[in-house]
């Protein structure tokens, strides 16, 4: 904080702190101020008046966007932070109303979630809170913690083994895997034995866009090796192409079973035993007593 220290503060517009905060995290000022409600000219001039203000060019233009220089480095955390406890002074009694609220709350979810958990939120919504506002971000369980972390977005949902202590996390329900293929495969009836499993080809879904996965490293503890065809990064085009396919997949049973009918898939167990998984609600513990956070958590969780 010692550079903002050596500033007279009255001559700190409190927003200009919010632009800053916006380039950090956009690298691009269009989007910055797309972020923040902001037109490009008028953040370009936020831009101009920062680098007044710090006595430096704070962002240069590169390929890759608007990169930080390395005193708008040291800068960021001690902003962000200053903001963060602005917004909690501002938020924390104030008074959340559903029904006439507008808010925008920012969720990450990968394809899976999207699909278990926003039918259901928006319909709930449509009653409740018919013009709050959801902007859904894409994430895996990485990008989920740190995107929490920059304040990108309000919560996270999804599989997330390991967190910060600064993360709270909520378990909204437990999964378990299957094994799926279309019902009339050249091979597997009803039931699929273990070298079945191993003989067939496999569709993979990974968002690290990988040819192994967690089932692999399972197999090979044990000696054992399947044969991945295709490796795809979402969840809901797999069961298309098992549609059309002799390949096989293990997915999370929500989705295989709400594709099995009209699929015409078979969802079988795994001719192995695997542990359940948890899918669980992450946000960063500084919302704690946002009254909106709240209510948006606790409608979440009592929807699942």
């Amino acid at each position: 904080m010692t550079i903002i220290h050596h500033i007279n503060l009255a001559a700190i517009d409190l927003n200009l702190l919010v632009v800053f905060d916006a380039l950090m995290t956009e690298h691009h000022v269009t989007r910055a101020g797309q972020k923040i409600g902001l037109s490009q000219p008028a953040t370009s001039n936020a831009l101009s008046r920062l680098r007044d203000l710090f006595d430096d060019e704070l962002f240069v233009k590169t390929p890759d966007g608007m990169q930080p220089t390395p005193k708008a480095i040291v800068l960021s955390q001690p902003i962000h932070q200053i903001l963060l406890q602005v917004q909690s002074a501002l938020t924390h009694d104030t008074p959340f109303v559903p029904k006439t609220s507008d808010r925008l709350f920012t969720v990450g979810l990968s394809d899976y979630t999207e699909f278990v958990l926003l039918p259901k939120l928006l319909k709930h919504l449509e009653t409740v809170a018919p013009k709050v506002r959801i902007l859904v971000r894409s994430i895996d369980r990485h990008r989920g913690l740190k995107m929490l972390d920059a304040d990108e977005i309000d919560l996270a949902i999804g599989v997330f083994p390991e967190h910060s202590s600064w993360h709270q996390k909520q378990v909204l329900f437990h999964e378990q895997h299957i094994c799926v293929c279309r019902k009339d495969h050249s091979r597997i009836k009803e039931k699929i034995a273990l070298e079945d499993y191993l003989g067939a080809s496999h569709i993979l879904v990974s968002v690290k866009e990988d040819m192994v996965g967690w089932i692999d490293e399972y197999l090979a503890q044990h000696n054992l090796k399947r044969h991945v065809a295709i490796t795809v990064p979402h969840f809901l085009v797999a069961p298309f192409i098992l549609a059309n396919t002799d390949l096989i997949a293990t997915l999370a049973e929500r989705v295989a079973h709400t594709y099995a009918d009209f699929l015409h898939l078979q969802v079988l167990p795994l001719p192995f035993e695997v542990s359940r998984f948890n899918v669980s609600m992450l946000w960063h513990s500084k919302n704690n007593n946002d009254r909106a956070h709240q209510w948006l958590r606790d409608a979440i969780a009592e929807l699942n």
